[in-house]
């Protein structure tokens, strides 16, 4: 199934390359030259290869549902449970190495290619995507090569590893230079742009949005983060200039890769359940107990009632063979699954503003009231999802969603409308604690109090960089924790 995604890919690249590049004359050597190989290629074709590779590849059924859905406590596995009992496929954490940094290269090309090019908000697209890509990295590894990465061209195949709390601080240089260069920028962003369809403004507001959340990951509970001090300068200075700065404003920003909905171009989660003919994800009993204690009127968009009885019901993450019947857990609901024309959500409004009202729940400038920002987030989390405003305003009503002035409230909020943003919501489970989540019951690492801390580095690189991975897998227990993440400042987790 991943090599036909990949294939799948590929053909893409490929047609848009005939079409650019299918003239040819009658000089010998361009007649043996391969069209479906070219020697250059322009840069909005790679970034536009960059963006559906990548959702393609860690947003599907495989990184998605498979692993960081449970680890997050929205979906599991409701057969072939390995992947959620934490027993997982080497070939598949080998596979997510390899199209990480395939497609970190590629964006590399982008940059360097628009650089050529003089196109200076092209080359800003690919810097915030790039970022997006390695801070996604680092928060399932760690420490991971950065500093000597993508150099293989210069002959360094054997890249050192870096810390992640230096890899933090050179995203955030990199999305400031990445909006700076916006500010003025040049340059059309091409058919490529298929995020924004080449509305630089949108991914302006999308790198700047991306600064939020890298500072904000740093915070918790108003000064027991890792660096607070780093995370209030960061998330100041984007939030007092929002004309140099400016911010997912709605959920109009939203930044979702929508796919066209006919084959072979359906959205991942939908491809798996209609085209694979695949049932073995359900919804997790973390988040369908939740929405249901909150009485909460987007139970009914993420999911399906079971088939069995009409009951929303979800699924322990890792849950012990023969305890559940697959008829009596529901199922992801239409919005996020069955829909082959849906989205691949790669941020949203929704969460901006739940930054915003914990930054100001710490007393930043933020201008807004944590109070304003709170309300804002969930509203437009609910609107997202299709709620009546009637709906939204009891909702927002309810003695258990209504302001109370506690960071709580912020994070289980914003981890619900999370949903389908599976590593997002896995590492905010793993900054706040909420909610509160333990081991898998049918894990084989019976030891631990809390889901995995980390993912496991691939086999691959212990093979063929032993040198510089051993250093850095110091202190790994069980493959999943031992090594909290640089940012993880929980007390009493193992």
């Amino acid at each position: 199934m991943k090599m036909k995604k990949i294939f799948k890919i590929k053909v893409i690249l490929v047609v848009g390359l005939i079409l650019t590049f299918g003239s040819c004359t009658k000089d010998w050597e361009e007649m043996n030259t391969n069209p479906n190989e070219p020697v250059t290629v322009p840069a909005t074709n790679v970034l536009a290869y960059s963006l559906r590779y990548f959702a393609d590849t860690y947003f599907d059924d495989w990184m998605g549902m498979n692993n960081f859905g449970g680890y997050a406590g929205q979906v599991t596995k409701i057969q072939y449970i390995d992947e959620a009992r934490y027993q997982e496929r080497e070939t598949a954490i080998n596979n997510a190495w390899r199209d990480m940094y395939t497609t970190l290269s590629d964006l590399q090309k982008v940059i360097n290619l628009s650089e050529e090019e003089g196109n200076t908000n092209l080359k800003a697209a690919a810097m915030t995507f790039q970022t997006f890509l390695f801070h996604t990295a680092t928060d399932l590894w760690k420490s991971v090569p950065y500093s000597d990465a993508l150099q293989g061209e210069q002959g360094i195949s054997n890249p050192t590893y870096d810390k992640q709390e230096f890899i933090y601080g050179k995203l955030l240089e990199n999305l400031k230079a990445a909006a700076d260069l916006f500010v003025n920028g040049t340059g059309d962003l091409g058919e490529g742009d298929l995020l924004f369809n080449g509305d630089v403004l949108k991914w302006q507001k999308f790198c700047n949005s991306l600064r939020l959340r890298v500072a904000i990951r740093m915070s918790r509970y108003g000064g027991d983060g890792i660096n607070e001090a780093s995370a209030k300068t960061h998330i100041e200075e984007v939030l007092d200039n929002p004309a140099s700065y400016p911010i997912l404003e709605s959920n109009a920003d939203n930044v979702f890769l929508w796919w066209p909905g006919v084959l072979p171009y359906y959205e991942p989660w939908a491809e798996n359940y209609l085209v694979d003919a695949r049932d073995d994800h359900g919804m997790c009993e973390t988040i369908i107990d939740t929405l249901k204690t909150y009485n909460d009127p987007r139970l009914p968009v993420y999911a399906h009632p079971a088939t069995s009885d009409g009951e929303y019901r979800g699924l322990v993450s890792g849950a012990i063979d023969g305890t559940f019947s697959m008829d009596d857990i529901s199922r992801v609901g239409f919005r996020f699954r069955d829909d082959p024309a849906g989205f691949t959500p790669f941020m949203r409004y929704s969460e901006v503003m739940f930054i915003i009202a914990e930054a100001a729940k710490n007393g930043w400038s933020t201008g807004w009231t944590a109070q304003g920002a709170y309300e804002a987030a969930v509203t437009a989390s609910l609107e997202e999802n299709g709620i009546a405003s009637g709906d939204i305003a009891t909702y927002l009503a309810n003695p258990k969603v209504a302001w109370n002035n506690n960071y709580i409230q912020i994070y289980l909020q914003k981890w619900i409308a999370l949903f389908k943003q599976c590593e997002e919501a896995w590492a905010e489970c793993r900054r706040t604690d909420v909610p509160l989540m333990h081991e898998a019951p049918g894990s084989s690492y019976l030891t631990h109090n809390r889901p995995p801390f980390r993912w496991r580095y691939p086999d691959d690189e212990y093979n063929l960089n032993s040198a510089n991975i051993t250093p850095a897998a110091v202190g790994i227990v069980d493959y999943f924790w031992g090594q909290k993440m640089w940012w993880d400042t929980r007390a009493g987790v193992h």
